[in-house]
């Protein structure tokens, strides 16, 4: 049988004055009433209080939001499609390189006048995009070629293989066209 104690609370002596804890703060003397019917009176507020409620806390206006989201895609379709194996992936990586790569400023979307509206600054970025494509595609080769030469051993045969004819006319009609001559 479980047996209940009762515990007696002690009266307080300190004569309706406030614990030790609250030493130091005063106790409001306005009657409860009072404090009752505060909650229900007028704040005041300054016009520009009042309408600091409405403002947006996001200061673009819809256009800029609209190409904000336009770099966005550009840079992650950039950068996630980088190594895709994909054919549409690789279309959206090519895609998004000639966008940032393009100096052209004659339509509204362009890298350029993209830049200029949000306030950035397209060179800056477009070298920055660039070293870090070269710096991901250096850390897979490593990363690559590490895997390679586990899987080959001894490491004395070359991982490159042979290249197809197709690939060797698209490096010889590329070759034409940018006037490199090493590759003909």
């Amino acid at each position: 049988m479980i047996v209940k104690k009762r515990v007696k609370t002690q009266a307080s002596n300190n004569g309706g004055r406030a614990p030790f804890w609250l030493t130091g703060l005063e106790q409001p003397s306005v009657p409860v009433t009072e404090r009752a019917m505060a909650v229900f009176q007028p704040d005041i507020l300054v016009d520009a209080q009042f309408q600091s409620t409405y403002q947006r806390r996001f200061y673009l206006d819809p256009e800029r939001v609209l190409m904000l989201a336009v770099l966005q895609d550009a840079v992650v379709c950039f950068q996630e499609n980088l190594t895709a194996t994909c054919k549409r992936k690789q279309v959206m990586h090519v895609e998004a390189e000639e966008w940032i790569l393009s100096k052209d400023k004659s339509y509204l979307f362009s890298f350029e006048n993209v830049c200029e509206m949000l306030g950035y600054d397209a060179g800056y970025m477009r070298e920055g995009l660039l070293r870090w494509k070269h710096a991901a595609l250096a850390n897979r080769n490593e990363r690559h070629g590490r895997q390679t030469m586990s899987r080959l051993g001894t490491g004395l045969r070359n991982n490159m293989g042979a290249m197809s004819p197709g690939r060797m006319s698209d490096l010889r009609a590329h070759a034409l066209k940018t006037g490199d001559r090493s590759r003909q």
